[in-house]
């Protein structure tokens, strides 16, 4: 018996095969979470929008565009998610095209249209740990190299933080309101009106818990 262990008298496909059901696993389990994350965005947009009509009613237009902006920020994530979903079929196709090649060929070949994938995941903060235990899986695998793994790590340094423009807080108004933003009811100086009471900075306050638990 050798004090060294077995050696692994698996084919360079078989482990190949092995590992690419490994990714493909937990890409399935990734999509899974981000279709959960899609539903519950499009639960709290309609809420949001709700919202938004009421306060329309109302004239409130400081809680109109503090609703606005959570709907922006809302539709921003959920195009990410989107693109991550993208991202995670690419490197799964890929990593299954390379495990066929190494059944023709016998030898793994890099990618860098997994390494671009990966290196997009990693803009999304809830992928960071999954995109490096990628890039481990996929250097042993020998799809990606080190100097493709720095770049990934890279990415993360360029990840530019979206803010909501008064373009987009005004066109999701003009959407959710179908067109009427301009035709709010107008107070006049002279008009005493009682309106219903907002504390604007504590709406603020819970839009950001909501946006918070919709990302974790």
């Amino acid at each position: 018996m050798s004090f060294f262990g077995k050696k692994d008298k698996r084919t360079p496909y078989e482990i190949a095969r092995e590992q690419s059901r490994f990714i493909s696993s937990q890409v399935r389990q990734e999509k899974r979470q981000l279709d959960r994350q899609i539903n519950q965005s499009d639960r709290e947009i309609q809420r949001l929008s709700n919202d938004i009509r009421k306060h329309a009613m109302a004239n409130n237009k400081d809680a109109l565009r503090t609703l606005a902006k959570a709907v922006v920020k809302i539709k921003h994530d959920k195009s990410n998610l989107y693109a991550a979903k993208a991202n995670l079929d690419t490197i799964d196709n890929a990593v299954k095209t390379q495990c066929t090649n190494v059944k023709i060929t016998g030898v793994m070949q890099t990618s860098g249209e997994i390494a671009h994938s990966l290196s997009e995941l990693m803009k999304v903060e809830q992928f960071q740990g999954i995109s490096e235990q990628f890039s481990k899986e996929l250097i042993k695998m020998g799809i990606m190299s080190e100097m493709m793994n720095e770049a990934v790590d890279g990415a993360m340094d360029n990840n530019d933080l979206e803010e909501e423009t008064d373009e987009e807080v005004n066109r999701v108004l003009d959407e959710i309101l179908a067109g009427k933003v301009g035709q709010l009811p107008s107070v006049a100086a002279s008009q005493t009106v009682t309106l219903p009471t907002v504390d604007v900075d504590s709406e603020e306050d819970e839009m950001e818990k909501r946006l918070q638990a919709l990302r974790s």
